[in-house]
């Protein structure tokens, strides 16, 4: 008898608590944001505000955490609000994808420096 993969049948994608270990308020710590997206940006997705995945010497960084992936184009996507703009918001840093894996480092410092706390969470 085969074994099905359950995966072959229904495509998942990171999601919030994939990116969020913790938050005072997870209602509030989330806004939309009129942008236009550059590439197919999912929730884990570190943004600039261009719309293209954050890199080195960019100024501003949005952590998207849409229910679905976001195809390219102009669409209103959810983003997290940066902690010294609400609530308190823990992410999970293995989770948050960037420009390229070299700029992970910096990328995380960054979001710190805008209040977020980040940890090594192991879950995907």
């Amino acid at each position: 008898m085969p074994v099905i993969n359950v995966g072959d049948y229904f495509q998942t994608s990171p999601s919030f608590t994939d990116v969020v270990s913790g938050a005072t308020d997870s209602f509030a710590a989330v806004r939309a944001m009129h942008i236009a997206v550059q590439q197919t940006t999912q929730a884990g997705d570190v943004i600039n505000a261009s719309g293209a995945l954050w890199s080195r010497g960019d100024e501003q960084a949005y952590v998207a955490v849409p229910a679905q992936p976001v195809e390219v184009g102009t669409a209103v996507i959810n983003v997290l609000r940066a902690p010294n703009m609400g609530s308190w918001v823990a992410l999970k840093s293995d989770n948050l994808r960037f420009a390229d894996a070299s700029y992970k480092e910096d990328g995380i410092a960054f979001l710190e420096s805008q209040g977020f706390q980040t940890k090594p969470f192991y879950t995907s």
